[in-house]
């Protein structure tokens, strides 16, 4: 019986870097554009063992992967049909509002995209020019608006918080978001990431974020204003209308295994996690064998990274499925922590889950992760 696999495209050019972003990308190097298809092509030919696997989900992610032509995602997706058991049910593909055209996007639908995920980031003109962004929140609007008309129903947005906020700020940006015609929300913190811009200037006191008091705020009133208009949390940064959840993202929660190609992306298959080469001319000069890290996750441990993602979610570690899966009785595995954290009202346990226990919980689920690592 073949095995479900999502499969990540990495597709690491940008127009501009943005100074806040960590993520392994590259400007002005257009000119590799051509290239690079035809080695994210000979590394999907190389995948072992590809008969044992069913296709469920395709994301291409980067850096911005709308710079490249729709006959050479084309290309790609072709590439992972002949050599994969196709069972489709999300094609997502990010994008920034500068490239939202209405051809561009009937080409996405003839190739089978079903989601689409922009990258507006604010609706305030001030704030995205701090961010570094090539856009301005009249072409995010439009954006949205011309992917709707265009007949894509799923439509996830970014949004970014915590720098140059005030409530009264992000509730108006938060009002505008709501008016748009989407079925996600992905809202993240504004974290400072070493080798950027943004953390030098950090560093030399030049770069203005919201206190953590202020964050705490501003990430209580996201969640109240979007579950009150019927966008459900399910993750900690993640809103959808019912129905509407990142399928391919939610693998990556509950542990299913994912292959990523191209650049810097990760894989998890068979238990060992692996990861891409960062360098672009040593992915493109060989890309079967660019894979730089290795890890093996196994018994005690694997079940305790399981346990961190599946935490993530709002709904939880269901404690049976987790035994059934990880071999370990997550109460008795985790029982010390477990029952402090409890006790402090941050977990909960109620129908066979154990899940963060609210808003407050969330606000603070990187110092609870860190105790059953």
């Amino acid at each position: 019986m073949r095995r479900e696999l999502y499969i990540y495209i990495h597709i690491p050019f940008c127009y501009r870097k943005c100074p806040y972003c960590g993520f392994v990308s590259f400007e002005k190097k257009f000119h590799l554009l051509d290239k690079y298809p035809n080695a994210l092509k000979r590394q999907i030919r190389s995948f072992e063992k590809k008969d044992n696997y069913r296709v469920k989900t395709v994301y291409f992610g980067g850096g911005t992967p709308t710079v490249l032509k729709p006959q050479q995602i084309e290309s790609i997706l072709d590439e992972i049909a002949k050599h994969f058991f196709l069972d489709l049910s999300e094609i997502t593909t990010e994008a920034i509002p500068n490239d939202i055209k209405k051809e561009f996007l009937s080409d996405l639908k003839l190739l089978g995209f079903n989601r689409l995920s922009l990258g507006i980031q604010s609706l305030r003109d001030e704030k995205l020019k701090k961010l570094g962004r090539i856009h301005d929140s009249k072409l995010a609007i439009k954006a949205v608006e011309t992917a709707y008309s265009s007949g894509f129903d799923n439509i996830s947005v970014d949004l970014i918080y915590g720098i140059d906020d005030s409530l009264s700020l992000f509730e108006r940006e938060l009002n505008g978001v709501l008016k748009l015609p989407i079925k996600h929300i992905s809202a993240y913190m504004m974290t400072v990431v070493e080798n950027t811009p943004f953390f030098d200037l950090n560093r030399e006191g030049k770069l203005v974020l919201n206190s953590d008091d202020e964050v705490v705020e501003l990430y209580k009133l996201l969640c109240e204003k979007l579950e009150g208009q019927g966008f459900l949390q399910y993750e900690i940064s993640n809103f959808s209308k019912e129905g509407f959840e990142s399928v391919h993202n939610l693998a990556y929660w509950t542990g299913k295994e994912y292959a990523g190609f191209g650049v810097s992306s990760a894989s998890f298959l068979d238990g060992k996690r692996v990861k891409n080469t960062d360098s672009l001319f040593k992915f493109l000069e060989n890309p079967e064998v660019s894979f730089e890290v290795e890890e093996s996750l196994e018994g005690e441990r694997l079940a305790r990274e399981m346990f961190i993602l599946g935490l993530r979610l709002k709904r939880g570690v269901d404690l049976e499925e987790f035994k059934s899966r990880f071999g370990f009785d997550a109460q008795k595995l985790f029982s010390k922590d477990l029952d402090k954290f409890i006790d402090l009202g941050l977990l909960k346990i109620e129908h066979g889950r154990v899940f963060l226990n609210g808003c407050d919980a969330m606000l603070v689920s990187n110092s609870i992760f860190a105790h059953f690592i």
